[in-house]
């Protein structure tokens, strides 16, 4: 199933350039990091199948192919989450890194200096470690939010699809023949829109999303998992520089022989909303807020969706206001 969703990115004049990078150390790692932060560990959600930082990073270098044919751009793409942890953005959770989300991830030039075979790889393309360090400058790949890049519209799109099976394969395809490239109100290029109608659909899939990220049941997944993970780092059965050298399932494995919550956690499939504090482990707490804003190319003028039509206008002040319960819980599951 991961191949009907990655050959949507797929372009005839494949980048065959890539090839060469998919089994290297560094690449191989990041095959055993899921992309959904714990997700898949527990009940609480069932994604279509598992969907790694691997095949997202594949995603994302062909997206960013498809829109500039620049191999410097491509290459920095495919490795722009190698310095990823286990469970990923858990991790931030125990860096107490609620609102930024920015602190688990070593730098990618770090973890690339680490790999002769890739370090090989790059000097034969002709690609810098200079190249590497700022993926910002590649404002196609990578920018701020609410900028639209290939790396939060996979976000947007697999979030949509693998995770909470909202919208159809087809739909996607819709959206993404939809996007080009046009120069925003900073004078940057920006992935954006060349039809009003497809442009309002895909604020529906941002909306999904957004409010998905910001509800308790992922919250509460990620908080559950970096707890357990502060419990095993101080009982010393794992370090934290582990969660960037071992499997998730090996880390999991730890988990199950010392935890028995997490067999708990593992079969909750219903989170329970409340206003009042419950005796379970619960969470309770704000959390990064994720959220894209697309241009699009109307007949006058390129402009910022939310500018021009009151659809977008109604979804993103939904958005806005969209608050879950003050505390969540999981019946079973008492304490960690």
């Amino acid at each position: 199933m991961i191949n009907n969703y990655l050959n949507l990115f797929i372009d005839d004049d494949y980048p065959n350039f890539i090839d060469k990078y998919l089994n290297t150390k560094t690449l191989n790692r990041i095959k055993n990091v899921t992309q959904f932060c714990g997700c898949d560990y527990t009940k609480l959600y069932s994604p279509l199948f598992l969907y790694t930082r691997f095949d997202h990073s594949l995603v994302v270098a062909h997206m960013t192919w498809h829109f500039t044919h620049d191999k410097i751009q491509t290459i920095a793409a495919l490795l722009h989450d190698v310095g990823t942890p286990c469970f990923a953005h858990c991790i931030d959770y125990v860096l107490d890194d609620y609102m930024n989300q920015e602190s688990s991830e070593k730098k990618i030039t770090d973890i690339i200096m680490q790999d002769k075979k890739l370090m090989f790889y790059l000097n034969e393309d002709n690609v810098t470690l200079d190249n590497l360090a700022k993926l910002e400058k590649f404002p196609i790949l990578e920018n701020k939010s609410p900028q639209l890049c290939t790396d939060r519209l996979d976000g947007v799109l697999h979030t949509c699809y693998i995770w909470l099976h909202t919208h159809s394969l087809d739909q996607i395809k819709k959206v993404y023949n939809n996007l080009v490239i046009l120069k925003n109100e900073y004078g940057n290029q920006e992935i954006g829109f060349k039809n009003l109608e497809i442009a309002d659909k895909f604020v529906s899939m941002v909306s999904i999303y957004a409010k998905e990220l910001q509800g308790n049941k992922d919250k509460y997944i990620m908080k559950y998992i970096s707890e357990i993970i502060k419990l095993a780092i101080a009982q010393k059965l794992i370090t934290l520089n582990d969660l960037y050298e071992k499997p998730e399932k090996e880390i999991i494995n730890i988990f199950t022989r010392n935890f028995n919550s997490w067999k708990l956690f593992e079969e909750a499939s219903t989170l329970t909303g409340t206003e009042k504090q419950p005796n379970n482990f619960y969470i309770s707490f704000c959390t990064k807020k994720r959220n894209t804003i697309p241009l699009v190319n109307t007949t006058n003028r390129i402009e910022r969706i939310i500018n021009v039509s009151e659809t977008a206008k109604r979804i993103y002040s939904e958005l806005n206001m969209y608050q879950d319960s003050k505390f969540a819980y999981v019946k079973s599951l008492k304490k960690l």
